[in-house]
């Protein structure tokens, strides 16, 4: 019995696991190129990792000031935040 639901368990994450990833003739995974009109888009300021940098910068200067284990932006100092 314990067996039989092992072996349906396995088969059911296999399934599972199976419709996230699509695989090619060969073998290899599928991944679709970035087609040209769609880099207009990815380019944006707002699809960036950091579309704010001057907001972020003094978002982590009050951070690291108040958590006084660190200094600033990799300056040493203490948590006073006059670095």
């Amino acid at each position: 019995m314990m067996r039989i639901l092992l072996r349906s368990s396995l088969l059911l994450s296999l399934l599972i696991l199976s419709g996230c990833s699509t695989l090619k003739p060969g073998g290899m995974f599928a991944f679709d190129k970035v087609k040209p009109w769609h880099k207009a888009l990815l380019a944006e300021e707002r699809m960036q990792l950091n579309p704010y940098p001057l907001e972020n910068s003094a978002d982590q200067k009050v951070y690291y000031s108040r958590e006084s284990a660190n200094g600033g932006q990799g300056v040493g100092g203490g948590g006073c935040g006059c670095n």
